[in-house]
């Protein structure tokens, strides 16, 4: 009986080989390019070939090309609960669904919990492009470090993660100026950038190259926030603090600055206005909002001609001008093309539906207002390529 059996499983085993000799890499590679994230992992090990195949660049962005994608779904970085303050831990990264019921999934950290040796460990999340994360975690009261940021690259999906080498301490004060992150479709390169407020001094990181270098021409301003707003048709979006848009060309690695924004009819209010770099119907965007008396508008850039240098004037249009009847402090995204994720003057969240002219409040978890993207999981690898 046992010799039987034994038969049989040589049998299975023969003919499988032979279904495995039969199939050619080319159709191999289009039956696994329409399996799911996890069960990529898994065959991974299945056999060398499989694992050559699923492991390449070039696989990952087929898989990126046909996988669907979902405009609700964000990354954000959760402020500790009322009973961890007093353990001085980091918050959690999570996924949410910004649905009708807003559903949160936790995720691990980026690091390893027994990294560092203090609890006292935060992070902030500087962007999401492309399925990788980039997260910075502040490591300046670890007197053994020589830096006093410590940045990953992190694919929440695989569950990998990369510590990007370091720049040198007396350069990498995160306060005084803008990380932006992003992924260079041109040359398949994740690529962080890095622009300080004090003297406007600015690196890139390649993650091709794995290393820092400087840009020149420097930039003539820095973002207002401390990290970009949006990455698109690939360049690196933020508002200057000249009051001007900013963008970065990422696979030319060059700056333009002082684009001129649009001249709204907030301009002469008395309420400060609050502006963001978005998109919208595959467009670049503007939105203002004013804080006192909760109007927004949104502006669509006519072409990109501005984007090429040369001080080329911007031509933008109107699109919308709504007013939600609430008191606003920032309008943080616009979903689907239809609804606001607003943070009114009261920290407290709702969406705004632009088809429905309805506000809802937001009944998912609280995180900060600078710590939220946009995110689809991918199949990708941290370290890129051509392959």
């Amino acid at each position: 009986m046992a010799e039987i059996s034994k038969r049989k499983r040589k049998n299975k085993k023969r003919a499988w080989e032979k279904v495995m000799s039969s199939f050619t890499d080319d159709l191999w590679t289009e039956i696994l390019l329409r399996l799911p994230i996890k069960s990529l992992l898994r065959f991974k090990s299945v056999c060398k070939s499989w694992f050559s195949i699923i492991s390449s660049h070039r696989f990952a962005k087929s898989h990126h090309a046909i996988a669907g994608t979902d405009d609700q779904v964000v990354i954000v970085h959760l402020e500790p609960n009322d009973n961890d303050f007093d353990a001085d831990v980091d918050g959690s990264f999570s996924l949410i669904h910004l649905g009708s019921e807003p559903n949160c999934k936790n995720l691990d950290f980026p690091y390893s919990q027994g990294e560092y040796p203090s609890k006292d460990i935060f992070s902030t999340l500087i962007g999401s492009h492309f399925g990788i994360v980039c997260v910075s975690v502040d490591v300046s009261d670890w007197s053994v470090t020589n830096n006093n940021f410590d940045i990953y690259l992190w694919n929440p999906a695989t569950k990998h993660s990369k510590l990007i080498p370091r720049y040198n301490k007396s350069d990498n004060a995160y306060t005084s100026g803008s990380l932006g992150f992003a992924f260079d479709h041109i040359d398949s390169d994740f690529k962080l950038v890095k622009v300080q407020s004090r003297d406007f001094f600015a690196k890139v990181y390649s993650s091709n190259r794995n290393e820092w270098r400087c840009i020149e021409p420097r930039p003539i301003d820095v973002p207002q926030r401390n990290v970009f707003d949006i990455c698109f048709h690939g360049f690196l979006f933020a508002i200057g603090n000249n009051s001007g848009m900013m963008a970065f060309n990422l696979n030319k690695e060059l700056f333009i600055c002082d684009i001129n924004l649009p001249v709204t009819s907030f301009d002469d209010a008395q309420s400060s206005t609050k502006t963001r770099v978005s998109n919208f119907n595959d467009t670049i965007a503007v939105i203002f909002c004013t804080m006192d008396n909760g109007k927004i508008q949104l502006w669509t850039l006519d072409n990109e001609a501005c984007l090429c240098g040369g001080g080329v004037q911007a031509l933008w249009t109107k699109v919308l001008s709504i007013d939600v009847g609430l008191p606003l402090y920032l309008v943080e995204g616009l979903y689907n093309n239809s609804q606001f994720l607003v943070v009114g003057r009261d920290g407290n969240r709702f969406m705004y539906d632009l088809n429905k002219k309805v506000t809802k409040n937001f009944t998912g978890p609280y995180f900060e207002a600078t710590e939220i993207f946009k995110y689809t999981a991918r199949f990708i690898g941290l370290g890129c390529g051509n392959g």
